[in-house]
């Protein structure tokens, strides 16, 4: 053995014992072969690890570097076990690795296909019987057809509006779908033999593991237009077929908006104004995904963003890059939840803390906590309406006088298609037994809007959307009801009676009087409380 060697072994023995990770000499040890089958060989190579053991859930794998928590993570998920670490050289794991794997090929060929060993090496060899050939698919996703048509993807969304892309392989086809003003439109089909290498382009572009086909990845990139700068999100899910990809386009000219601009009617814009001008407190967005939180939020950050306010956002990820306010992403592989950089954000003494979701209670506590001492918090909840947010709060275990007196407002927020400026006509119609329109708007003889259609919405009525509000601002009533934990029902009647609290359909109705919007929005996206 040359001095380099035992230089590098030497090496290697100090590093675990600084580490608390035991080491493991593969050329002495002999492994069973019916492990290997929790992990292929690509993946093996791929991460530069070899299991070794497995007793109950729990799967021993020999690692250059156990410290590498993505690799851990990801063994995880496929193996659905937990992962013990051991430390062993680089040269040790290829080598076990090649010859370990060949044993079991050779091995496979001489077994009974009833045994359960061949059974479960079959699932392998059937994924490899897909004629996934890497280095072939990394040439093929830089050829310039396919570079082409990712591009030509890309652009038309960017022309069509879209917010995001859907990328969905099929057993004889791949097709490709935008969503335009909320809803998923069929645009066109791709020939299945181009499916492995635009998968494998759009991941060297977001920086992902393109031998990684088996658990989910998320990344992201950015691309340029003649006019704008598009953040792309990257969300890829195994499927049957293939991997399913979801794109994300986000248009940082969304977030240069004014609350003017937002569309508010103006009882939900008085009511924003009121609560963002308050020393403290927090302030909730509730309503499902794509229902535009994040932008009313980061309009409001935009708003309060000042030379002499400190202002922190903690995302899951952070979605567009504002300057003057500090980002944190949480991570949860190295501990960074949102509850544990709340509370080491909250030493710095910020003015303004945005915390993407609440999920926890844990989270929700800190948050409130916040709000009563000085700073002004802002975050996210999914309920179906305002009122019903109280109630969700108490039930994640919020002591009722921390919400009562935390709480400066609950806003519900939907997203409704505007009718297309260009091709819109009015029309009379008697509203007076549609139930789906609040009491107060059933009118006789009533004029209406919508959309002829014309090739500027693409034919179909609509081009962009609106914000409906439904905005609850607490007052002391409120605040002694929150306490003696009265029902949505009795906090909602009350807001509407007396707070001027207008439900999502209230505003929704108001929009389709004023030409915004049209009925058909109104029942599509609004429900009955």
């Amino acid at each position: 053995m040359s001095d380099t060697e035992n230089k590098l072994i030497e090496f290697f023995y100090l590093v675990c014992e600084e580490s608390f990770f035991p080491p493991i000499n593969l050329t002495k040890y002999d492994i069973p072969l019916e492990v290997l089958k929790y992990i292929p060989e690509r993946i093996a190579l791929a991460y530069q690890v070899i299991p070794i053991a497995s007793l109950g859930d729990v799967l021993t794998v020999a690692m250059q570097d156990p410290l590498n928590i993505s690799a851990i993570d990801s063994l995880r998920f496929l193996t659905q076990m937990e992962i013990s670490p051991v430390i062993a050289l680089s040269k040790q794991i290829l080598q076990a690795v090649n010859k370990n794997y060949s044993l079991l090929k050779g091995n496979e060929d001489k077994k009974d296909t009833s045994t359960v060993l061949k059974e479960e090496v079959s699932e392998i060899d059937s994924f490899k019987a897909k004629k996934f050939d890497l280095e072939e698919i990394a040439k093929l996703s830089k050829d310039a057809r396919i570079v082409g048509a990712v591009n030509k993807i890309l652009g038309d969304a960017v022309t069509l509006r879209t917010s995001d892309i859907h990328i969905e392989p099929y057993e004889k086809d791949v097709r490709v779908r935008y969503r335009v003003d909320g809803i998923l439109h069929k645009s066109k089909i791709v020939d299945k033999k181009f499916q492995e290498p635009i998968t494998a382009r759009i991941k060297i572009m977001s920086r992902l593991d393109i031998t990684q086909r088996r658990i989910p990845q998320d990344g992201r990139f950015s691309f340029n237009t003649k006019k704008k700068n598009i953040d792309v999100r990257v969300s890829i899910l195994p499927v049957d077929f293939g991997e399913k990809i979801v794109l994300r386009l986000l248009d940082k000219d969304s977030i240069n908006l004014t609350i003017e601009q937002l569309g508010f009617s103006s009882y939900a814009f008085d009511a924003f104004e009121n609560a963002i001008s308050k020393p403290l407190g927090m302030i909730l967005i509730t309503g499902p995904t794509g229902s535009g939180k994040t932008t009313t939020l980061y309009t409001i950050l935009n708003k309060l963003n000042t030379y002499n306010r400190s202002l922190v956002t903690i995302e899951d990820p952070v979605e567009y890059n504002l300057n003057g306010v500090s980002q944190i992403p949480i991570n949860h592989s190295i501990g960074l939840s949102f509850a544990h950089i709340l509370k080491a954000t909250l030493r710095q003494c910020p003015d303004v803390i945005m915390v993407g979701e609440i999920r926890d209670n844990e989270t929700v506590d800190i948050a409130m906590k916040a709000a009563l001492t000085g700073h002004i918090v802002f975050s996210t909840l999914h309920t179906n309406d305002a009122p019903s947010a109280i109630t969700r709060l108490l039930n994640m275990g919020v002591e009722p006088f921390l919400i009562s007196f935390s709480l400066n407002m609950i806003a519900a927020q939907r997203l409704v298609r505007k009718i297309c400026i260009k091709c819109k006509e009015s029309y009379n119609i008697d509203l007076t037994n549609t139930i789906e329109i609040p009491l107060s708007y059933r009118k006789t003889n009533t004029i209406l809007y919508k959309g002829k259609g014309c090739p500027d919405c693409r034919n179909s009525g609509y081009k962009g959307r609106v914000a409906i509000i439904e905005a609850l601002t607490l007052d002391n009533k409120i605040r002694s009801l929150i306490l003696k934990r009265a029902s949505t029902v009795e906090i909602r009647e009350y807001a509407s009676k007396y707070c001027g609290m207008k439900s999502l359909r209230d505003d929704a109705a108001e929009k389709c009087l004023r030409g915004e919007t049209t009925l058909e929005e109104l029942i599509r996206v609004t429900t009955e409380i």
